[in-house]
């Protein structure tokens, strides 16, 4: 799946400019119940403010000046959070998951060709097409030790396809792992899951649930 396809349009979005007061988009952020926005202007993107963010550095600030800081005294620009990783709208979602991971950011900015501000992926959009991906929501589970060699999945998708069995979703865990077995994770809409159980079962497969 393509980032255009997952992403939250800014049109959806609640953003703040550079020029707004903290105090501004703070009350933006708890107003809509969230832990930040995206900072943004026109279609340009700069960065997030986050409520962590706010917090953190106002009360370092009111400490080291030992009185009370007024939020709107302050532009967005002062404390936001530069230098969050981008994307573009035809890049692969896994590639927008990958740099959530490894930048620990709260989104990744969607960009067009043009460098135009589309969008942002969130975490819980990941998490929505994982969840998509398994089909949790959807048939039965049919977890299968295999041997790591050619043809595993054809045989066991066979038995399933010739057995009125329609599959959902078909995910091998831990590809990385260097052991000479892997588990294969089906979901499989069946009225006959059972005899679809066995079939496999009789095939040499080890089936864990």
């Amino acid at each position: 799946m393509y980032v255009n396809n997952l992403m939250v349009s800014k049109d959806e979005l609640v953003t703040a400019t550079r020029e707004d007061s903290v105090q501004f988009a703070l009350d933006l952020i708890e107003k809509n119940d969230f832990l930040s926005i995206p900072v943004v202007e026109k279609s340009k993107f700069y960065g997030v403010i986050t409520k962590e963010l706010i917090f953190r550095y106002f009360y370092k600030l009111s400490n080291e000046k030992n009185q009370i800081i007024s939020l709107s005294d302050f532009k967005v620009r002062e404390i936001m959070t530069t230098g969050l990783p981008v994307i573009h709208l035809n890049d692969l979602v896994e590639t927008a998951a990958n740099l959530l991971y490894l930048n620990k950011s709260v989104f990744v900015a969607v960009l067009d060709e043009g460098g135009e501000f589309k969008g942002i992926i969130t975490h819980t959009n990941i998490f929505k097409e994982f969840t998509s991906l398994f089909g949790l929501e959807k048939g039965k589970r049919i977890a299968v030790t295999a041997y790591d060699t050619p043809g595993q999945i054809l045989k066991l998708t066979k038995i399933i396809s010739e057995n009125k069995g329609d599959i959902i979703s078909c995910v091998v865990e831990d590809p990385r792992s260097k052991l000479a077995v892997k588990e294969i994770v089906i979901r499989v809409e069946t009225n006959n899951f059972e005899h679809i159980v066995h079939k496999i079962e009789n095939a040499g497969f080890k089936v864990n649930s």
